[in-house]
């Protein structure tokens, strides 16, 4: 059985704690991961996701480049279809949240758009409170005030805040 559906049948069948050992060995298996977070069965996303959460344990660096190419398919440019992408990082913060400690300031300029704002200000208040004294108090105060000068544009011009 080839690695694709070795990790597929895993998955499937909610094995994290094969998928645990598995990634400890063999970190390609994180590419067939990222891409069954696509799957439209909730399950298979959810497990799918812890997966990619628990690389983290073992491959930061490559989670960190998954999150990274998940940062710019939620970008407007890219023309990528995003929707789970939250669900992902979400995964990613509750298991280890120092992988995404340098990626914080493009999650919270991405919390901004109103269609990722509930996803990513979960993830990055999972990181704000993993982090005790000046490093989660900056990115509580940054959330903060991104967020409250978001809503007063909103409420006084509407999404553009042109001021006219």
């Amino acid at each position: 059985m080839n690695l694709r559906t070795h990790v597929q049948e895993m998955v499937e069948h909610g094995k994290l704690d094969e998928i645990d050992m598995l990634l400890g060995v063999e970190p390609r298996a994180v590419r067939y991961l990222v891409s069954l977070t696509y799957r439209t069965e909730p399950e298979v996303r959810r497990v799918a996701c812890r997966g990619v959460a628990l690389a983290a344990r073992y491959h930061p660096d490559l989670v960190q480049q998954v999150v990274r190419r998940l940062i710019w398919a939620m970008n407007d440019e890219s023309g990528t279809n995003a929707l789970t992408a939250p669900e992902v990082v979400k995964a990613i913060a509750d298991e280890r949240p120092e992988v995404l400690l340098p990626l914080v300031p493009d999650l919270a300029r991405l919390a901004a758009d109103e269609g990722l704002k509930d996803g990513l200000a979960g993830v990055l208040q999972t990181v704000a409170g993993s982090f005790p004294g000046a490093v989660g108090r900056g990115i509580q105060d940054s959330l903060n005030k991104r967020f409250r000068k978001n809503s007063k544009r909103g409420k006084k011009h509407g999404k553009c805040g042109c001021g006219q």
